[in-house]
């Protein structure tokens, strides 16, 4: 009895020997197939690629057949039927297979080459869900709460495991629908989930829709930016008449659609997002049907009104003072309720920016700012001569020179170059020539003034 276990035990251990299985190559077919321990092919070589079998018990091995992948055991036999685009789906159906659970528990998406529509199958490759998809995704989630995406008339939507249609198929992507799917599943953000899409009927009309594929609101806008998870959903930029607005995420409008750039549309509901005072903040606008501009506060209303060629930046946007080009051509300073501290006499920006931060400094109580105290350098439009005015374009020098320089930067000795019959000097914070005009250039007056400047105190 012992000696015919042992016989038994050596005819098994041999069986195993020669049915071991071993990836191989055939160099005349150009196929893959399985060899025993001998080396005599066990499974013929018929595999466009193979993988080595997995396992030690219910063994089997993935393998690509006719184009599509599936799976054999260690017999041959296929398993798992060759229907799958990849790899790693026919290996997932590999594991399920292993793991002895019912065929119909896990159904996979594939394409019926027949008409290259989309269904469901399980991995015995029968047809759960008869093939009637554009396109289709993996399963997600578990029974009851599990979906998968689906392409329909275009669009992505999602099914649950009945094969009913829970999202809407309104999506542009599977990664949105998945996403919807996600929040259908999770509902971390279910109530607030929300993602822009354009219209199925009109791909020039966006709209903004919730997990459940439907319409929060309806599609309306140029265009929609998706909004920000950061955010919880909350505030998007939406774009109308060619200009650009903030809305929330049930489309009640929190800035007017009235920015030329989305950058600044993005920039003002920072502004709101942070608190900030929303009275004091400005930004230029140009308004479209005259082309001239103004400031608005971040809800897109108008702080000053568009009245003015060009307009800068007041400081960080709640300064008390900017510049504005009016409709004489020429710059002034200012103020933040729009009242002009300057008259429109400077040529540059830069120059009416100057006399708006002496007056800014005086209201500031900086030490030594003593308003009217500079002078700057103005051309007379009518005569062509130059004089100098104070900071609201008044003149204090009137304009009989030829040419005239600023002031030099000195608090107590100012004097600046003038040409005066063609030779260049320099006069005093009155007028009169200080240093004669003897100079045939104004950098040599510069000089001259300097010098003269270190010697004489007013």
């Amino acid at each position: 009895m012992k000696r015919n276990i042992l016989i038994l035990t050596a005819l098994c251990l041999l069986s195993g020997s020669l049915l071991a299985q071993t990836l191989a190559f055939d160099d005349i077919g150009m196929k893959y197939g399985y060899k025993n321990s001998n080396g005599i092919w066990q499974i013929p070589p018929r595999y466009q690629v193979a993988f080595p079998f997995q396992h030690q018990d219910r063994k089997f091995a993935v393998v690509k057949y006719d184009g599509r992948w599936g799976c054999i055991d260690d017999a041959g036999n296929m398993i798992v039927r060759n229907i799958f685009i990849t790899q790693e789906e026919a290996q997932e159906a590999g594991e399920h297979w292993y793991s002895a659970e019912e065929p119909g528990k896990w159904i996979y998406p594939a394409e019926n080459p027949a008409d290259h529509k989309w269904g469901f199958v399980n991995y015995y490759g029968n047809w759960k869900y008869e093939p009637a998809y554009e396109g289709a995704g993996k399963y997600f989630g578990t029974d009851p709460m599990s979906f998968a995406p689906v392409k329909l008339d275009g669009r992505w939507g999602c099914i649950d495991a009945k094969g009913i249609l829970i999202i809407n198929n309104i999506f542009v992507s599977m990664e949105d629908a998945y996403e919807a799917g996600h929040q259908w599943i999770v509902g971390r953000h279910y109530d607030t989930w929300r993602i822009s899409v354009p219209n199925p009927q009109n791909e020039n009309q966006w709209g903004i829709v919730n997990y459940l594929g439907r319409w929060v609101v309806q599609p309306q806008y140029a265009m929609v930016r998706q909004f920000a998870n950061e955010h919880n959903y909350i505030y998007t930029q939406a774009l109308k008449n060619d200009r650009w607005g903030n809305i929330d995420r049930n489309g009640n409008v929190i800035s007017e659609f009235i920015f030329s750039h989305e950058d600044d549309c993005v920039y003002a509901l920072s502004q709101i997002e942070h608190g900030r005072d929303m009275d004091a903040w400005r930004l230029p606008e140009m308004r479209t049907d005259t082309n001239l501009w103004g400031w608005v506060k971040a809800d897109g209303s108008w702080a000053i009104q568009p009245i003015y060629l060009e307009v800068s930046h007041f400081t960080n946007d709640t300064g008390l003072f900017a510049t504005a080009k009016c409709e004489n051509g020429l710059w002034a300073s200012i103020h933040e309720d729009g009242r002009l501290l300057s008259k429109p006499v400077f040529i540059l920006s830069s120059e009416a920016q100057k006399a708006g931060q002496e007056w800014d400094d005086n209201e500031k109580g900086i030490e030594e700012a003593e308003l009217g105290h500079w002078l700057y350098p103005i051309q007379d439009p009518g005569t062509g001569h130059w004089g100098y005015v104070d900071f609201e374009g008044e003149w204090v020098i009137l304009p009989r020179l030829e040419d005239a320089k600023p002031f030099i930067k000195t608090w107590n000795n100012r004097v600046a170059p003038a040409k005066e019959e063609g030779r260049w000097g320099c006069i005093d914070h009155t007028g009169q020539f200080v240093v004669k005009p003897i100079y045939n250039n104004s950098a040599d007056a510069y000089v001259a003034a300097r010098n003269w400047a270190g010697k004489r105190k007013f």
